[in-house]
């Protein structure tokens, strides 16, 4: 009986090891201060790439990350792109509950691959692989190895942790290349640099990271430069479709894309003649250029055709002009072709493209782009034109390429400049409202508005709407407690500095309050500031105020009959270092005219700095609710 006992206690220890062996990633053991703020807990994220030479790499990814609620549940699936310049294979992936325990195992049939043509591609040779682990009980983890087989060094990977809400139990990021391989890299916000070993004829650079805490959402954040730990990888010499070339320099970079292009800008010769005649009433070189660029704007369309050398090859000239259709590779390339047929040089330009994308990092010369237009340096200005917009007016591009570097791409002369900055004159609402009170309970208003610039950019999708689409659009956008929209009209002018006109009439109740004897009558009629953003505890990032802006309001009231001011508030004045900000009443007979004035202004700023900016906000939010005290007499 004895030796039964001793024997069951052997077996059952011996069955308790082999299950602990077993169990891999249990949520128990994550550090309590790495559960704060996150949504998943990146158990370990390792990426090992191995430069072979110039033209080849191979790159294996190890993903584990823990699932701990529904707010992470993007991250529990696996998607990646691949083209035939990056080549995915070997795809795993494994399922383990809160303990630890191996639910599943991912591969084979449950990776889903399909094209990642978008609803503007015509053609692109990106595909996605795709996996759903179709396990959604919190907490879980899922493990995921791949593999990337690179045809190319032109574009290395990072390693980075920008993703919000998410935290780092172990990250590792190793380069292995050939002893004497020439790359460089960049590092950001790295507890400890690089450690460079040699071992087999290789080069080995390690950087790690272990317990990361997560990062969470701060409005307003810098996209100066990053704010989470990461890598960048750029390559000196590289091979990319059989054509080498170098990102050393700027220049050198210039140089190599020159090289893409090449001949690419023939066209026929019907067109040339074309392009002559439609100029020759042209006075001036802007005049030749808003004639063609209005001319490529009539006859083509965008559509996207990532093919070819990594996607960076725009397609001949003479084929845009044939099928009327390109990417901005294409038709930036053929509006090029076209001035010059008019003797007008102009520039092939990439540029990091996005409202809200990141600088471009001047002084690590590499792939930093995602977009091309066009630069045409004249005598007293610099026009950019956006060739893949069939309606912006010539020379107007918005904040989608405004204020970054960009390269010019000009052979030997290939160089990094700026583009247009936008001041607070161009990026502007300047509104005029007349208000009609027929009696203390309703009334009615004519408003008229400009927006210019980039304000007139975000009025775009409402212009081109159709008519019950505006009207909704635009009821929606009136913060008026009971309103009725009669009449509203819009009207463009197109230039350089383009500019949208509202005309708005409307009818209102219920806008006066009544306090006893006194009647309260707001005095900013449409336009309070109440989008104020979040308080932020220990805000570590700086603030970024991306672009200057100014609004300009004037209201003129007209009481109604019987009634007198007894009161109107004082004028205020605000100025801090991120604008200012003036409103101010005056009274003459039976009318009463508010002025307001607010202006932001562009600048990075400490994170300090927050808790300042969102006092001035909430200060010009209460100066906004000033009443005139009305009396009947």
């Amino acid at each position: 009986m004895y030796k039964r006992f001793i024997f069951s206690l052997i077996l059952l220890s011996l069955c308790i090891i082999i299950s602990a062996k077993e169990l891999m990633y249990p949520v128990s053991e994550i550090p309590a201060a790495l559960l704060q703020n996150a949504h998943t807990v990146m158990r370990v994220y390792k990426q090992e790439v191995e430069i072979k030479s110039e033209k080849s790499a191979i790159v294996s990814v190890t993903e584990v990350r823990t699932i701990l609620n529904k707010n992470g549940e993007d991250n529990a699936y696996f998607s990646r792109l691949y083209s035939p310049m990056f080549k995915l294979s070997n795809i795993k992936g494994k399922v383990y509950n809160e303990l630890g325990k191996q639910i599943k195992s991912l591969g084979g049939d449950d990776v889903i691959d399909h094209s990642a043509i978008s609803g503007f591609s015509l053609y692109d040779d990106n595909r996605v692989k795709y996996i759903n682990p179709k396990y959604l009980t919190y907490p879980f983890t899922v493990e995921y190895t791949y593999t990337i087989d690179l045809n190319q060094t032109f574009t290395l990977p990072d390693w980075d942790h920008d993703t919000e809400n998410t935290s780092y139990e172990t990250s590792i990021f190793i380069v292995k290349s050939p002893m004497g391989y020439s790359f460089r890299y960049r590092e950001y916000n790295l507890p400890k640099g690089v450690v460079k070993t040699t071992q087999d004829d290789k080069d080995i650079y390690t950087w790690s990271i272990t317990n990361l805490t997560a990062r969470t959402y701060e409005p307003m954040a810098s996209k100066l430069t990053p704010n989470y730990p990461l890598v960048r990888l750029a390559p000196n010499k590289f091979d990319l479709g059989e054509i080498r070339g170098s990102t050393e320099t700027w220049k050198d970079f210039g140089v190599w894309l020159t090289s893409l292009n090449d001949k690419k800008d023939v066209l026929p010769e019907p067109t040339k003649v074309k392009m002559r005649e439609i100029t020759a009433a042209c006075k001036t070189d802007l005049e030749k250029v808003k004639v063609v660029y209005e001319y490529m704007q009539q006859k083509t369309r965008y559509v996207n055709i990532s093919i070819g050398i990594g996607g960076l090859q725009p397609f001949d000239a003479e084929i845009v002009d044939k099928t009327s259709y390109g990417d901005c590779k294409a038709l930036s390339n053929y509006t090029k072709a076209l001035l010059a047929c008019v003797g007008v040089k102009s520039y092939y330009t990439i540029v990091n493209a996005g409202s809200s994308q990141n600088d471009t990092e001047i002084g690590f010369p590499s792939n930093q782009f995602n977009h091309v237009m066009v630069c045409v340096p004249l005598e007293k200005d610099t026009v950019w034109l956006e060739c893949t917009s069939q309606r912006k007016p010539c020379g107007f591009n918005g904040d989608f390429t405004d204020d970054r570097d960009v390269l010019i791409v000009d052979g030997e002369n290939s160089k990094l400049v700026h583009t247009r900055i936008y001041p607070a004159a161009e990026n502007c609402i300047n509104r005029s409202t007349k208000v009609n009170l027929a009696d203390i309970e309703s009334g009615d208003a004519t408003a008229s508005a400009k927006y210019i610039g980039l304000c007139y950019d975000d009025m775009m999708p409402i212009y081109y709407a159709d008519d019950a689409d505006k009207l909704k659009k635009i009821t929606q956008s009136i913060e008026l407690p009971s309103f009725s929209l009669t009449k509203f009209s819009l009207v463009e002018n197109r230039s350089k500095t383009p500019s949208l006109d509202e005309y708005l009439n409307l009818t209102f109740t219920n806008y006066i309050k009544k306090m006893g004897d006194i009647a309260l009558l707001p005095l900013n009629f449409m336009n309070r500031l109440s989008s104020i953003p979040d308080k932020v505890r220990n805000r570590k990032t700086d603030m970024c105020i991306r672009r200057s802006y100014m609004e300009n309001d004037t209201v003129t009231y007209q009481l109604p009959k019987g009634y007198q001011v007894t009161d109107l508030p004082q004028k205020t004045e605000l100025v801090s270092k991120f604008g200012k900000y003036i409103s101010q009443s005056t009274q003459k007979g039976s009318e009463i005219t508010y002025t307001r004035r607010f202006e932001l202004t562009k600048g990075t700023f400490p994170a300090q700095d927050y808790t300042d900016f969102r006092d001035f906000l909430e200060q010009i939010a209460t100066a906004d609710g000033v009443v005139a005290s009305l009396k009947k007499i």
